[in-house]
């Protein structure tokens, strides 16, 4: 008998996609040595592997490099959650900028179940942070969202234990394959190259518009609003301004200044009212931010008592991604305990 069966029963897990981070997550659960208990895989290529007496991740892995699942089963998320009961629903498709669906209905129809959920979508959580928040509060369940900015940096709980604190403002660098694009121009290379590079460590969306044209730094600007600064933007909300403003002559010959990056702001207004835009900005020697090379990422955030404080994260990509799925999974994991 091992430790974990002389411990506690594992949390049965339900995984939502298996892109590039789903596989990335799907690799963890198998290196863990039975840590969770993977129940059901969801898919909207691979199709859908669902056994009540647990899945192998090996086995769901190498039949998604393979020939994939049994496309015949076309279960709802209801029917699966229904049959195998999980604790824990990971959620990780592509995600939608205008509704947050499918991902956002899926995430309400787990909370609602009374299922604790774990999301790397940051379009589901700006748009439905509110809601989401009210009916896990209500279902009496954690959502974890880690995984949304910064790579899985643990930037929530962090800010969640400066008690009697608040955010005021942020800003940062939060999208890798811009950077990675920027900073190939910055070299005399070519943006076709830079986003490549971006595509070969598995960073860049599935559309690539996304990144360049910093929506996905928008989404992220959106959730850091409604989150820290109980805001209420959409990611059309936020001023938007993407790589293609920049000229290729602009950034090379900008090169002995600094460096070009897409630069989220986020703040509150006077009023109260949250506000946020993306801009491509030169960062210069003495900024917070100067000293992001590559895909690497950070935040620079101020309170209301007057801090500033900067975290940088300068190994992104998937594994990290899939690390902040984890650590999350552990966090409701404690909470079922």
């Amino acid at each position: 008998m091992t430790s974990n069966e002389t411990s506690s029963p594992r949390a049965k897990l339900m995984l939502c996609g298996a892109g590039s981070l789903g596989k990335s997550f799907l690799r963890l659960l198998r290196d863990l040595q039975d840590e969770f208990n993977l129940m059901a895989v969801v898919t909207a290529h691979h199709g859908q592997l669902v056994d009540a007496e647990g899945i192998d991740p090996s086995v769901a892995l190498n039949l998604i490099e393979a020939e994939g699942f049994d496309t015949s089963n076309t279960s709802s998320i209801e029917e699966i959650i229904e049959a195998v009961k999980p604790d824990i629903l990971v959620e990780c498709i592509p995600q939608n900028m205008r509704s947050g669906d499918p991902a956002l209905g899926i995430l309400k129809t787990a909370l609602d179940q009374g299922i604790h959920v774990v999301t790397a979508n940051k379009s589901a959580i700006a748009l439905g942070y509110r809601d989401l928040l009210h009916r896990s509060a209500k279902s009496n369940v954690t959502i974890g969202f880690e995984a949304t900015v910064l790579d899985g940096v643990p930037i929530f709980s962090f800010v969640e234990q400066m008690k009697n604190t608040s955010v005021v403002a942020v800003r940062g660098v939060v999208n890798g394959t811009s950077s990675l694009v920027l900073e190939s121009l910055q070299y005399d290379s070519t943006r076709s190259r830079g986003l490549a590079r971006a595509q070969a460590l598995g960073i860049a969306e599935a559309d690539t518009v996304l990144d360049l044209d910093g929506w996905d730094a928008s989404a992220k600007a959106a959730l850091l609003a409604n989150v820290w600064m109980n805001g209420s933007l959409r990611v059309f909300d936020v001023v938007r301004s993407g790589c293609e403003s920049l000229k290729d002559a602009d950034v090379k010959a900008a090169a002995e200044q600094g460096r070009y990056r897409l630069v989220i702001e986020v703040s509150k207004t006077e009023s109260g009212q949250a506000r946020a835009t993306v801009t491509p900005t030169l960062l210069e020697p003495g900024d917070a931010l100067y000293s992001l090379t590559g895909a690497s990422g950070g935040l620079q955030i101020t309170t209301d008592s007057g801090q500033k404080m900067v975290i940088l994260h300068n190994s992104p990509g998937l594994e990290s991604a899939a690390l902040g799925l984890l650590h999350d999974c552990r966090r409701a994991n404690q909470a079922i305990s």
